[in-house]
């Protein structure tokens, strides 16, 4: 790492612009986009008015939150036995009813709502964080589970259902009876993510398997499974489908995120086995991809949107769970300025939205607080309950999401050598986490004598190792910390989770022991320690000044 010396003042009016896409800077460009902003115009005070010092952050108050840090290690347990317990044949919520070795059952709720079925979805991203833990620890028992799923992909792939059939539109099919049956009722298909994340997984468990020495020819009967996910993958991105939710068809984020993840994998592997036809189709149509998905940038509401020509709002929890599963460097990383300025804008529409969140209140600091997250701002799915059924309520999973991706983001800040900038774009984020420097009068922007306004444009920029540039990387964990403590709240004791909880009361409703809220909550809680990784390595180097 090379410690930058100079400290540059930020200007109000700049030139330089930052791509919020990727979250870098770029060159510096004449804007012609004339505007007066409407917000932050009182910035707080410069540090860069004085010499610098070597600021040695420390983690926040709830990381010695002996009660929290208890709870992090014993639910990052229970998570995994909750996951474990629901996938067949012996899982402890399935066993003994008929399901198959490697079905991953979406909740042992059986009635309002049924939810024992196989999602493909569901399926493929809870066996990514199993292909994890097989990858960090080489547990066996977990690699015959792993196996099983992958027996069972080969199986579900060829069986024909209303969807169509292998080769002909079948691998979009969303979901399957545990006993390996297609489900033949009324549903919203096709789902054009499955066969993708279906692919990263299956992926991932070839790198696995190969960083363990088992040699690439030996991986053959691996890629005989990813490469029909990614032909679909491949041919199908440009199609309408529903989305993760299963409730709007047509074009959504989530979906081209995780095919862009799949098809960016997927030409490095079939480059491995000499598939170079296949490498180079996937690589043209990743490019595709990537282009494709800028258009889910919405410059006049200032967010991402889940769905093209969409009535809703476009808000929505899958903009951040596209970006833990299917982003990358190039393209919305999740540390990205459109990620983080869309997670904005769906916190603050929640933080109105549910009643319980009046009281989910854990920061005596005044910096922005925890609040539990549904899906949507227009959502009237309770779960189930026919006795509310138009009304929606926060989610586990969107509420640990929320935290993943906070800790995402400041394990990158905290890695980076660079200097934070702060646009127009981030503006409402960030400088929330700053708070005035003691002894000194807060500086104040003149915005009125600005003649070029864009949301890229750099309003602030704080040097490495600047007290505010390690104030945010703290507050923002300190933050995140809150989103999981809501988790912890609203989970019973011995942490199992529905799918969600009670707008009013706060109690679980919905699908009880939901597969999906486990693995997210158990994400969330490995993101955490890399974010805790990242802070103790910055220390350490800034302590070296």
């Amino acid at each position: 790492m090379r410690l930058l010396s100079t400290l540059l003042p930020a200007t109000c009016a700049l030139a330089l612009v930052v791509d919020p896409t990727a979250g870098h800077s770029i060159d510096s460009v004449a804007l012609s986009s004339i505007r007066r902003p409407s917000v932050f115009a009182r910035v707080s005070s410069f540090s860069w008015l004085r010499k610098q010092s070597p600021i040695l952050i420390s983690l926040p108050d709830a990381a010695q939150d002996s009660d929290f840090a208890s709870w992090l290690s014993l639910q990052s347990v229970r998570s995994f036995e909750g996951i474990l317990a629901n996938i067949g044949q012996d899982g402890a919520n399935v066993a003994g009813q008929n399901v198959n070795p490697g079905v991953v059952v979406a909740s042992p709720s059986r009635d309002h709502p049924n939810y024992f079925y196989h999602w493909v979805r569901d399926g493929a991203i809870t066996m990514r964080a199993l292909v994890d833990e097989y990858e960090n620890s080489g547990n066996a028992s977990v690699k015959e589970l792993i196996d099983a799923y992958v027996d069972n992909v080969r199986s579900t792939q060829w069986t024909s259902n209303p969807s169509g059939q292998f080769g002909r539109g079948g691998l979009g099919e969303p979901k399957f009876e545990v006993d390996g049956k297609p489900f033949v009722g009324t549903w919203g298909r096709p789902q054009r993510d499955g066969p993708a994340l279906r692919a990263i997984t299956l992926i991932s468990y070839a790198r696995t398997l190969q960083r363990r020495g088992a040699p690439m020819d030996s991986l053959r009967y691996l890629y005989e499974l990813i490469k029909p996910d990614l032909e679909y993958a491949s041919k199908f991105w440009a199609s309408p489908g529903f989305d993760l939710w299963e409730e709007q068809q047509g074009l959504h984020f989530f979906t081209a995120m995780v095919q862009f993840k799949a098809l960016l994998l997927g030409q490095e592997i079939a480059s491995d086995f000499s598939d170079e036809g296949a490498a180079r189709w996937y690589h043209i149509q990743a490019n595709g991809l990537k282009q494709f998905l800028l258009s889910f940038w919405d410059e006049e509401r200032g967010y991402l949107i889940e769905t093209l020509a969409s009535p809703r709002s476009g808000l929505d929890a899958a903009l951040l769970l596209g970006a833990i599963h299917g982003g990358s460097e190039t393209v919305f990383p999740i540390h990205s300025d459109m990620i983080i300025t869309t997670l904005q804008a769906l916190v603050t529409d929640m933080r109105a939205r549910y009643p319980i969140n009046e009281q989910d209140s854990y920061d005596s600091n005044r910096f922005p607080t925890a609040v539990g997250i549904g899906r949507y701002p227009e959502d009237v799915y309770s779960g189930g309950d026919l006795g509310n059924s138009e009304l929606g309520n926060p989610w586990f999973l969107c509420t640990a999401t929320v935290a993943h991706t906070l800790y995402g983001l400041v394990e990158h800040l905290a890695l980076s050598n660079s200097a934070l900038i702060i646009s127009n774009l981030t503006a409402d984020f960030y400088l929330p986490f700053i708070s005035p420097t003691p002894g000194m009068e807060p500086h104040y922007c003149d915005f009125s004598a600005t003649a070029i306004w864009s949301r890229s444009a750099a309003i602030l920029r704080f040097m490495p190792g600047s007290r505010e540039t390690e104030q945010v990387i703290s507050n923002i964990f300190h933050y995140a910390d809150g989103f999981l403590k809501i988790v912890k709240k609203h989970a019973d004791a011995e942490g199992n989770m529905s799918e969600q909880f009670d707008r009013q009361t706060g109690f679980m409703r919905g699908a009880r022991q939901l597969t999906w809220s486990s693995e997210s909550v158990l994400g969330a809680i490995k993101m955490r320690e890399r974010a805790v990784e990242a802070i103790e390595k910055r220390r350490a180097y800034f302590q070296r000044f």
